[in-house]
């Protein structure tokens, strides 16, 4: 049902439930007058309730109609959140990373003359690389010596 306000300039829409059979005080909600508003006549209130008894029954049937909804249980319980964690191990990435590069650098250590034929300026890089594989030579051999035990 619409309602005025006292003061005439406003309108609202209530429902005639709230209003009820005998009428009752209301405030507007803009200019805050009071005054008593008559219920809604006799025909118009009947069509009303039964329009509500309708959607109510129309909420029931499309609720039963839907699944049922598990009832909690009695437990007072915090559910906790629990995330995936995904701990990285860095030692496995360097040492595939390690491996990788060693053994592209023994590749091309191997094809170095083919590689410096096509790339002339990797002559000092290949230069440097065979001083390292000399020291390593000379460094593991001594690891070595000292490791395996001599034969008289």
């Amino acid at each position: 049902m619409i309602i005025d306000c006292a003061c005439k300039k406003y309108k609202f829409a209530v429902k005639a439930e709230e209003i009820g059979i005998n009428g009752r005080v209301v405030q507007c909600g803009v200019c805050d007058q009071k005054w008593f508003q008559e219920p809604a006549s006799t025909e118009e209130f009947k069509v009303l309730k039964d329009n509500y008894i309708k959607e109510e029954e129309e909420k029931i049937k499309k609720a039963k109609a839907q699944k049922p909804i598990k009832e909690k249980s009695d437990k007072n319980y915090v559910p906790v959140k629990y995330e995936k964690t995904i701990e990285k191990d860095y030692t496995k990435i360097f040492l595939t990373i390690l491996v990788i590069s060693v053994i592209s650098l023994a590749f091309s250590f191997e094809n170095r003359e083919y590689i410096i034929s096509k790339n002339p300026e990797l002559i000092d890089f290949f230069s440097l690389l065979e001083e390292f594989v000399e020291y390593l030579k000379k460094y593991y051999s001594d690891i070595i010596d000292v490791l395996t035990p001599k034969q008289n």
